[in-house]
This record gives C-alpha cells, sequence and structure tokens, in this order.
C-alpha cells in the first residue's frame, strides 16, 4: 500500500472510531471512505438494507439497489452510471463506494477492504462498551436479587417468588428421606426457553412465570412429594418411596403440563422443561442431585422436553469430552493432524479429476480419533477455524506440488458453517491461491446443504465473496438438508454432491435410481455438475453412470489414502475398474 493510502487510513482509523454511538461511527466511515476514494456516492449496507447513504438519497439509494448487494455497476438518477465496489465486515455489513469514470483499482480496492474492516473494529467496540454497560447493570440486579434471597433465607427458608423450598431446605428434607433407607427419587427441572421470556417481556413476567411453573409443578406431585426451586429457572422434586423407573411417569407429567400456555403480560407463553432423574439411597444428598444435574444436562444435549435417568457413565462421558477438548486444542499445535486425498472420477471415461481432502487425527495416547468425534468438538469449541484454515492451506501446497505433472488436477475442500461465516474466510482462500499459484478454477470448496440452508440470505452474501474470486462450490450431502428450490437457483455454486445415503444398497431400488435422476436432471437444468458418494460396488457405479452423473468417489473407485501414494505413476492409484 502507498504511503499516501496508509496515512488516509490512519486519519480514517482515528476518525471513525471517535464516536460512541453506532451510526455516527458508520456516518464517519460512509464520508471518509467516499472522500478518500474521490468516489460520488457512499454508503453501507447491512442485510441488504441502507443503513447510510452519501451523495445521494438512502431511500434512492436502496430503490436501485433493488436488493442486490452487490452489483457491478449503478444507475443513480441525477448523477449517471457508476462503478460499484463493495466491502463485506461482518456482522453481515457491507462498505459500498461507487464512481464514475472508472473503477477501484486493486489498491483502492484494498484500502476500501482495510476501511470496512477498520468500521467492523469500531461497532465492536461500540457494542462491547454498551454490553459492558448492560452487564454490569445486570450484575448489580443480581446481587440485589441475592441479597434479598439470603435475607429472605435467614427468615424463612423459602423462595419468596414461588413460596417453595429452597435448595438449603430440600437437600435437608432429601437427608431426612435418605436416612429413613427407602427408595427415593431426585427430579431436577430446568426450563427450556424461559429466558426469551425475560428477554422479550422482562423480569417482572419472567418472575410471575416462575411462580404459575411453581404452581404447575405442585399440581402433578402426591401429598407425600415435595418440590423446590434450586435457582433461576431450575427446580426440583423429591418423589418419596419411588424407584427411578417409577419416576419417569412422573416426570412426563411434568413435562406435559409445562409445555401447555402460561397467561402472562395478556398473551399467551409457552416454554417447556426438561428433567434428569437420579435415585437414592446409597449417595449423599448433594450427590444425587448433582447427578440428576447431570442427567438434565444429557436431556438438554437430547433435545428439548426430554426425560433422562443417571447413569454413572454420564460422568465419565463428560470427563472424556473436557478431556477432549483439551487434546484437541494441543492436537493442532503440535501438528498432530494429517491429510488424506480420496480421488473423485469421470464416470464416462474413468480418469481422475480431483482429489478430496479428509483430515485425519492420530493422537500419541488416544490412537486414531475419527472425524465424527473431534469434528463436531471443533465446531462447538470455535476451534474449527483454526482447523479448517490449516486444511485449505496444506491442501493447497500438496495440490500445487500435483500439478506439476498433472496440470489438470483438482483439489475439493471442506467447509464448516463458522468458515463460511468469518469475514476474513474470503481472504484466507485468496491468500492460499497467491501463495500456492493455484488456479481460481483448481480449487472447489463443499460445503454441507444444511449449513447453506441454516441461513441462506447469508449464505449468498459469503458465496459471492467467493465466487468473486472465482474458485467453485459444491453443495455437499445433497438431497438431506430440504433445500428450498427459489433459494439454490440463487445460490453461486457449481457443484451438486449427492449424499451417498440414495445409493446405500449394493444394487440400489427403483425408488434409489428415481431420487438420484431427479436431482442430475435438477443439475442440468441449473447448469451444475454432479458427483455421486458413496461408490462401493461395481453396480452402483454403473447405474450411476447409465444415470448421467458426471463424476463418482467410494471405496470401490478408490479409497483415502495417504499424498505419498498418489505420488505414482501418474500422479494418482489407478482406479479399480474401467469404463466402458
Amino acid at each position: 500500500m502507498n504511503h499516501w493510502s496508509t496515512h488516509q487510513l490512519t486519519e480514517f482509523f482515528a476518525a471513525v472510531c471517535a464516536p460512541q454511538q453506532e451510526h455516527a461511527a458508520i456516518m464517519v466511515a460512509v464520508e471518509r471512505a467516499a472522500e478518500v476514494l474521490e468516489t460520488e456516492v457512499g454508503a453501507v449496507l447491512r442485510d441488504g438494507r441502507v443503513l447510510v447513504s452519501w451523495g445521494t438519497g438512502r431511500d434512492q439509494l436502496e430503490a436501485v439497489l433493488d436488493g442486490t448487494e452487490r452489483p457491478a455497476t449503478l444507475a443513480v438518477p441525477g448523477i449517471g452510471e457508476l462503478h460499484v465496489t463493495t466491502a463485506r465486515f461482518n456482522p453481515g455489513g457491507a462498505l459500498l463506494v461507487a464512481r464514475m469514470n472508472e473503477a477501484l483499482d486493486p489498491e483502492e480496492r484494498q484500502l476500501l477492504q482495510a476501511m470496512a474492516q477498520t468500521l467492523e473494529l469500531a461497532l465492536t467496540n461500540i457494542s462491547l462498551l454498551s454490553a459492558e454497560r448492560a452487564l454490569r447493570e445486570e450484575r448489580e440486579r443480581e446481587v440485589a436479587e441475592r441479597v434479598a434471597l439470603l435475607d429472605s433465607l435467614r427468615e424463612a427458608r423459602q423462595d419468596p417468588l414461588t413460596g417453595l423450598p429452597t435448595r438449603m431446605l430440600f437437600l435437608e428434607m432429601l437427608a431426612e428421606q435418605l436416612d429413613r433407607d427407602s427408595a427415593t427419587s431426585v427430579l431436577f427441572i430446568d426450563l427450556d426457553r424461559f429466558k426469551a421470556v425475560n428477554d422479550s417481556l422482562g423480569h417482572r413476567a419472567g418472575d410471575e412465570l416462575l411462580g404459575l411453573v411453581a404452581a404447575r409443578i405442585r399440581g402433578c406431585l402426591r401429598p407425600s412429594d415435595t418440590a423446590a426451586r434450586i435457582g433461576g429457572d431450575e427446580f426440583a422434586v423429591l418423589l418419596n418411596d419411588c424407584e427411578a423407573h417409577q419416576a419417569v411417569p412422573v416426570a412426563q407429567r411434568l413435562i406435559d403440563a409445562v409445555k401447555l400456555p402460561f397467561p402472562l403480560a395478556g398473551q399467551e407463553v409457552f416454554i417447556g422443561a426438561s428433567i434428569g432423574i437420579a435415585a437414592g439411597p446409597g449417595a449423599a444428598p448433594g450427590e444425587i442431585l448433582g447427578n440428576a444435574d447431570v442427567a438434565m444436562y444429557r436431556a438438554k444435549q437430547d433435545g428439548a422436553g426430554r426425560v433422562v435417568l443417571f447413569d454413572p457413565q454420564m460422568h465419565a462421558e463428560a470427563l472424556a469430552r473436557l478431556t477432549l477438548n483439551g487434546d484437541l486444542q494441543r492436537a493442532l499445535a503440535l501438528g498432530e493432524f494429517r491429510l488424506q486425498y480420496q480421488p473423485l472420477f469421470r464416470l464416462d471415461s474413468g480418469q481422475p479429476v480431483g482429489v478430496e481432502a479428509l483430515v485425519r487425527w492420530q493422537n500419541p495416547d488416544r490412537g486414531y480419533v475419527s472425524p465424527a468425534d473431534f469434528v463436531p468438538m471443533a465446531e462447538e469449541t470455535g476451534l474449527i477455524t483454526d482447523l479448517g484454515r490449516w486444511v485449505l492451506n496444506t491442501a493447497g501446497r500438496q495440490a500445487a506440488a500435483w500439478r506439476r505433472t498433472q496440470p489438470d488436477l483438482g483439489i475439493n475442500v471442506n467447509v464448516s458453517g463458522r468458515q463460511l461465516t468469518d469475514p476474513q474466510f474470503a481472504s484466507d482462500v485468496e491468500r492460499m491461491l497467491s501463495d500456492t499459484r493455484l488456479p481460481p478454477d483448481a480449487v472447489t470448496l463443499e460445503l454441507t446443504e444444511s449449513v447453506l440452508m441454516s441461513d441462506p440470505k447469508a449464505a449468498i452474501a459469503c458465496l459471492r465473496d467467493l465466487q468473486d474470486l472465482g474458485v467453485d462450490v459444491s453443495i455437499d450431502d445433497f438431497g438431506t438438508g430440504y433445500s428450498s428450490l427459489s433459494y439454490l437457483q440463487r445460490l453461486p455454486v457449481d457443484e451438486l454432491k449427492i449424499d451417498r445415503a440414495f445409493i446405500s444398497r449394493q444394487s440400489p431400488t427403483t425408488a434409489d435410481l428415481a431420487v438420484v435422476r431427479t436431482i442430475v436432471e435438477l443439475a442440468r437444468t441449473l447448469r451444475l455438475r454432479t458427483v455421486i458418494e458413496g461408490i462401493e460396488t461395481e453396480a452402483q457405479r454403473n447405474a450411476m453412470q447409465v444415470l448421467g452423473c458426471d463424476l463418482g468417489q467410494g471405496y470401490h473407485l478408490c479409497r483415502p489414502v495417504h499424498p505419498e501414494s498418489l505420488l505414482t505413476g501418474l500422479g494418482l492409484p489407478e482406479p479399480t475398474w474401467k469404463a466402458a
């Protein structure tokens, strides 16, 4: 970047970071960007809507854009035909400038992107400061509530909102029951979607709802049973003379009762409950309540409105997940991940056209760890972003080495939902292409259908950034994510990868073939190539070739192999079959 642009960017940074309100910072950013880049029009968009415009009216610019975030040109009444450049920033924002006569050159585009990132930083700081103030106020309120609760406990040891026993009194009652050495079960109840009520209707409505829930719980119990409010939106129930399996119908009755609408703030409010069950005697009161809490957490993992009985294995599983998380974070730092590659073949000629990079983890203590175990954990913790960047760069370097002797060989890389929404992801791909000198059309990024369909509008915006780079995009596991055809037509993708579930039988049935045929015809209509994965028999391969699938992948064609095994002969292993 030239000295003048660095100077201008420094001034831009200082100006945009000065305001303490989001709208003011956006106004400054638009004005400064238009002035520095000498453009007739400037604007900031978010989720396709114009927030602020400069050089023309906001409503007028929004009408001209008509929902398009990244047009190449723009005809603005009173100004003329303008060349448009857009730089995205998180979350869902875009800094747009439009200039007459000529488009921005690469250096100016780089400056605009830097301005967008600076605006993102400024907005993040403003948001953090606002959140910090809100959090401080919330904590002060919570401290006041805790003090009031402690005062109430000293007087009556009953929850002031619900009239139920508190945790302290509940544990004392549980201890007395255990001393009798009789069958005792404890239910740990956590309300589902309670936070949404607090956030939308306020804490007073939330407190009222807790009282209504307590009444529902009491109405489901026998006179000899005890309900308590443990804290927050958590309740516990003590069932006397009741084995764990006998407590399940009671728990289900409680869930059904809580699912019914609550009259609150002039409207009907719907929430739910998840319940864990643990039994005594044989353990201390606190341990039994804790076991029921662990079972409740498992119930929430399985889905809202579930009942789960405690099993000692749950403690081991929780510890195993904690350990796996730690090992996973160390694995990336210590270089324990490896890539294997599985070729994709043309079904009409049997020729290999590309390879898919598959991440593998060999831990010194655990041995081989399945991606089905560690990839979801990486997604949950956010480590998938760093892991995905490593896969992208490693696969890119390997593909560049292979293309010295196999110039037409492509590389497919899987992309997670977190990576797709990362504002730096397109820059990561661009940097990899630059470092490896790979042509963009040699790279195909695979995204699952469920990721794309979870937020199609956001996906379209993110995919356009990748489309601008020239890389191909493939929808992986197609047919399992309930794609909307209206969105499928708008998604800037190049390939449909048909899920292996449709040919899971050794000899595909008529129904299986009908589904695949429909997808292939749809792809042809949309001018997309098709890949069928999971080919494990010659019958499957032949059937897919007859249906017109372009490419195939599977153990029958070639298993995933280490990179050194591909560097034989023509650079790829011979397929186990030959096309007719």
